[in-house]
């Protein structure tokens, strides 16, 4: 009996290539190989998938975003600090500065020798400048002690102007025996009320405003006040403070007012020192001021 038997081909039974194979049937796009599925049917890859964060993870980011925002907030606080410190220095500054330009200004034309320092305080005698500008300021009269009148090298002034005549000291001022009043009215020469005192050497007269100052330091407080100045008659009593700048305190220990009484050479000087002390912040203030000095 002949029996028929298919040749081996050298494939295992489980490999070998039918006609109709899957791989025949399925699109070439499917397949990878000839010993392989497609990869469709093969397993799945657990690296392709996302991860989460750990708790470890979450309270790094957590403890990392508050020391930054720590940061950021204390850099923020400096800054508007900054900003409030300026704004604190800058009113002190102006403050100072208003003050003592008023104090300067006035100082600058005391009359001659009519200063006095008085505990934290500034009293002196003003000259009337807006009287003076019509005239010379020195009379032509060689002595005109004893006499009730000088003639001015330009014109006369007005009625009831104050005249100060060879001022040597504040208590001279103070007391008034060389005070003056005019009761002519703008002639030349000018009547006085009384007969004249001791008389300048350099022939000089001033016209004074007829209210002396005061510049003071009560407490922390620089004010302004005045007083009465009249012909023959002693001083009148400091009155109507006008504050200038508060938080006054001294300036690196040095005294709120000096004055040095100048010479034949020289002008007088009054110095001022002070500081503003506000908000842990101070400002200092110094200022030399010249008098003029030919009484």
């Amino acid at each position: 009996m002949h029996t028929s038997t298919t040749p081996y081909c050298g494939y295992p039974p489980f490999r070998r290539k039918p006609e109709s194979s899957i791989h025949n049937v399925l699109a070439p796009g499917f397949r990878r190989s000839d010993d392989t599925l497609p990869s469709r049917f093969s397993l799945p890859n657990n690296r392709n998938k996302e991860k989460g964060f750990t708790l470890i993870e979450l309270i790094i980011v957590v403890v990392l975003l508050g020391i930054v925002g720590v940061m950021g907030a204390s850099f923020i606080s400096e800054a508007f600090k900054g900003f409030f410190d300026t704004d604190i220095r800058m009113e002190m500054y102006e403050e100072g500065k208003s003050a003592m330009v008023r104090m300067e200004r006035e100082i600058h034309i005391a009359l001659p020798n009519a200063v006095q320092i008085n505990g934290n305080g500034i009293e002196f005698g003003v000259i009337d400048e807006n009287s003076m500008a019509n005239v010379f300021g020195q009379y032509t009269e060689t002595s005109p002690s004893g006499s009730a009148s000088i003639t001015d090298r330009t014109a006369g002034l007005p009625l009831n102007t104050l005249v100060s005549i060879y001022n040597t000291e504040w208590a001279i001022f103070a007391n008034g025996s060389r005070t003056y009043r005019v009761t002519s009215n703008g002639t030349n020469p000018m009547i006085l009320d009384r007969n004249i005192g001791p008389a300048s050497p350099y022939h000089r007269f001033y016209a004074v405003r007829p209210d002396a100052v005061r510049f003071t330091i009560d407490g922390t407080t620089l004010s302004r006040s005045t007083a009465t100045v009249a012909a023959g008659a002693t001083l009148g009593v400091f009155g109507g403070n006008q504050p200038l700048a508060q938080d006054i305190v001294p300036s690196n220990g040095l005294p709120y007012f000096t004055y040095d009484p100048g010479t034949s050479t020289r002008n007088s000087v009054v110095s001022i020192h002070f500081a503003i002390s506000r908000n842990g912040e101070i400002v200092n203030f110094h200022k030399e001021v010249q008098i003029r000095n030919v009484p």
